[in-house]
């Protein structure tokens, strides 16, 4: 439905199946999203829509081949977790395709038993109804659970039903009376206590209040740092602006669950801005009083979450065993200006919570990483890796051989703090909702004291 939005946005005209169709020998329910090639911004859907593919550039026979100097793939169905499939016949009349006014209303289906809902966790947009239920009072449960004997994520809410309601928004909630009570995979529930086979990277996250987020902001620009400023309110995450001054005063882990950083290079979190011909109050950065104040954060409980290169500040400052192996590698060993790549993720740790166990996500030369020897008191994680073969979905990249099969999000337990790194983009300019969940799912993950 969100992409729906952003075609009609641009002018283009969305039909919507009647009933169940076929074309090109393969079968589509009704309710498939049609978009004709006969229309004026037919192109321009097209170009929106399919995979990237760029030729080699060469200034001369014996040259390397020219890299991009920019982005190269922006397949808005990809980023968004939407499959997108180009038919070479006509869509037959028996498809009753009607033209859309307006995107409909997205629907969630709510199982429901006795004192309790399961909202369907379906991507990003459910983050919506979880915060919003939150704030109403409800305490929530993120779960996977067998509800009438199929396998769902599911969001699992306290109270009455008029919360549910009200915090649906634009959702269309589709009620149902559960068969049987849903059961939890893991062999426990939320009514039975702890699960019988317990399982740190599979247990439920329990939530009673909305995570306190702290988004570091720098006084050197960062447009990372507002885009994900962005998403966070898009998505009704309360969140704190935290500068320099903030972190070096210390005790965050009294006001915060949660403190990200942005991408950003370390250099310019630590030092910032150092000339004598700027104001003192927007000079330096958080130096080394901060980055202790940091590490007080994580001793004390917290969750430190690093996006794209601030992952360099947590790798070289904290005893984590995790390695950046994009690091040291020249422009001319690997370099991607802005790809989509293949990702598979590990549905069954926490930060998995709702996805699917292969999609796609946004890389541009950030980290990818390798486990190493760490201490036995740390738990590290690879929530999400590039496939061993194929990572490119779109767009432009050299030597993705260097990173076939490597970690694109790794988790770390260090008893009690928890520090996450992401090094794909999993909010690139507020367009990547196939991997917006992961983002989320690591704030919700914070606000928990041990995953129970």
């Amino acid at each position: 439905v969100n992409l729906v939005e952003r075609l009609q946005m641009g002018g283009v005209d969305v039909y919507r199946a009647g009933s169940d169709f076929e074309a090109d020998e393969k079968k589509y329910p009704a309710g498939t999203f049609v978009i004709p090639m006969n229309q004026v911004f037919a192109r321009y859907a097209k170009d929106l829509l399919e995979k990237q593919t760029y030729p080699e550039v060469r200034r001369g026979p014996n040259s390397l081949p020219e890299p991009p100097y920019d982005v190269t793939a922006w397949s808005l169905g990809m980023q968004m977790g939407v499959e997108t499939v180009f038919v070479k016949n006509a869509i037959p009349p028996t498809a009753k395709l009607q033209r859309l006014v307006e995107a409909p209303k997205p629907s969630l289906p709510v199982t429901q038993w006795a004192g309790a809902y399961g909202v369907a966790y379906r991507g990003a947009s459910a983050a919506s109804i979880v915060n919003k239920v939150l704030k109403d009072g409800s305490g929530v449960a993120l779960i996977r659970r067998q509800v009438n004997g199929v396998s769902s994520p599911i969001v699992n809410v306290e109270g009455a039903k008029e919360r549910l309601e009200r915090a649906a928004g634009d959702f269309k909630l589709e009620f149902s009376e559960a068969k049987q009570k849903p059961t939890r995979e893991d062999g426990g529930s939320r009514e039975d206590g702890p699960a019988k086979r317990p399982n740190p990277s599979s247990s439920v996250i329990s939530l009673h209040n909305a995570p306190r987020i702290g988004l570091y902001q720098s006084w050197t620009a960062n447009m990372d740092e507002g885009w994900t400023r962005w998403v966070l309110e898009q998505y009704e995450f309360p969140y704190t602006t935290l500068h320099n001054a903030e972190v070096r005063a210390g005790k965050l882990r009294e006001k915060f669950d949660a403190i990200m950083l942005p991408d950003q290079q370390p250099r310019d979190i630590l030092t910032g801005y150092d000339f004598k011909t700027i104001r003192p109050e927007y000079r330096g950065g958080i130096g080394e009083e901060g980055l202790e104040a940091l590490r007080a954060f994580v001793r004390e409980g917290g969750t430190l979450i690093a996006l794209g290169a601030s992952c360099d500040l947590a790798i070289d400052k904290f005893p984590i065993p995790v390695r950046n192996l994009k690091r040291g590698l020249t422009r001319d060993q690997h370099f991607a200006p802005g790809t989509i790549v293949r990702i598979q993720v590990d549905t069954a740790h926490q930060l998995g919570f709702g996805m699917p166990a292969e999609t796609y996500g946004f890389y541009n030369n950030s980290p990818f990483f390798a486990l190493v020897e760490g201490f036995s008191s740390q738990r590290a994680s690879v929530v999400a890796r590039y496939p061993n073969s194929d990572v490119v979905a779109s767009g432009w990249l050299k030597g993705e051989e260097l990173m076939a099969g490597r970690a694109a999000v790794v988790a770390i337990e260090m008893n009690p703090g928890r520090i996450v790194l992401f090094g794909l983009r999993p909010q690139h300019r507020a367009q990547t909702q196939a991997t917006f969940p992961l983002l989320f799912n690591a704030l919700y993950w914070a606000a928990t004291e041990n995953g129970q």
